[in-house]
C-alpha cells in the first residue's frame, strides 16, 4: 500500500477527480460492507486521485464512530494501490483525535477534519482543536 507524506497527499488530490462514495447500507441501516467494497473497486477503475470513505456525501453525522471505523478499513482496502483514502474526523476535539488516530491505524493516508459543531467558536478554539487533532496523528 502505498504512503504519503502531507506535502504528497495534498499534490496527489489536486491531480484530478475525487470520488466520494456513498456509504451502502441494508435495509435495516446496517453498513452494507459488500456492496460499499463492490462500489469502491468499480470507482478504482476510473482512477480517481482520491476516495473520501464515509462522510464525502453527508452520512458521516448518521454513522457511528464504530460504523466509520468499518467504512474506512473497507475503503483501505478495496481502492487500487496508489489511491489515497481521506478519513473523516470531527465532532468534539477527544473525538475527533480517537477517529484519527483509528484512520492511521486503519491505513488511511489522510483525515478530512471537520470543527467541532458550535454556533460560535473563537479562531484561537478553532486552532487548538485542529493542533490537537494534528498533533495525534501524522496523517496529512
Amino acid at each position: 500500500m502505498a504512503t504519503f507524506t502531507p506535502p504528497e497527499l495534498r499534490s496527489a488530490l489536486g491531480t484530478g477527480l475525487l470520488s466520494f462514495p456513498v456509504t451502502h447500507a441494508t435495509p435495516d441501516l446496517a453498513f452494507d460492507e459488500a456492496a460499499y467494497r463492490e462500489h469502491v473497486a468499480w470507482q478504482g477503475s476510473f482512477r480517481a486521485s482520491g476516495l473520501f470513505a464515509a462522510g464525502g456525501t453527508g452520512e458521516f453525522f448518521a454513522l457511528t464512530p464504530t460504523e466509520v471505523s468499518q467504512v474506512v478499513r473497507a475503503a483501505v482496502a478495496s481502492v487500487p494501490d496508489g489511491t489515497p483514502v481521506i478519513a473523516p474526523a470531527g465532532y468534539g476535539t477527544a473525538q475527533a483525535v480517537a477517529m484519527a488516530r483509528d484512520a492511521e491505524a486503519a491505513g488511511a493516508h489522510g483525515v478530512f477534519l471537520l470543527p467541532p459543531y458550535l454556533t460560535e467558536m473563537s479562531q484561537a478554539g478553532l486552532v487548538a482543536h485542529v493542533r490537537a487533532v494534528c498533533a495525534a496523528t501524522s496523517l496529512g
